[in-house]
């Protein structure tokens, strides 16, 4: 039995299962806000890299969102990413700014549950 296992089903004995459903959803949005940013920080360096190799516009969104679905994906190991959207800007300051909002589901158990969370990154002019 793992360790988030036996947690659950000690916090079910204890508190019930109304208990246990909001622990899952606390844990289940840490996760996902890890997954969101963690997919803003790795769209955001792909994008640096192809504008500062001069590609095209479309380009740079194509990967920045392809690298966000992929590092979302990765990173929500008991969830689902039901969608991750990508939004890619710039400033003065910084080569690239990019927004991620991930909606993502988890099941259970407990019932489901849906999130939407978001992570942000930016990556300064050289």
């Amino acid at each position: 039995m793992t360790p988030l296992a036996a947690l659950v089903i000690g916090a079910v004995a204890l508190f019930g299962i109304g208990a246990s459903r909001v622990a899952l959803q606390d844990l289940a949005l840490l996760e996902a806000q890890e997954a969101a940013q963690r997919s803003a920080e790795a769209a955001a360096g792909r994008a640096a890299e192809l504008i500062i190799a001069g590609a095209p516009s479309s380009e740079v969104d194509a990967a920045a969102q392809s690298e966000s679905r992929a590092v979302a994906g990765a990173n929500l190991s008991r969830g689902t990413a039901d969608s991750v959207s990508v939004t890619r800007s710039a400033s003065a300051r910084d080569l690239v700014d990019v927004t991620v909002t991930l909606a993502a589901s988890y099941g259970g158990f407990a019932g489901p549950i849906h999130l939407t969370v978001s992570g942000v990154a930016a990556v300064p002019r050289p």
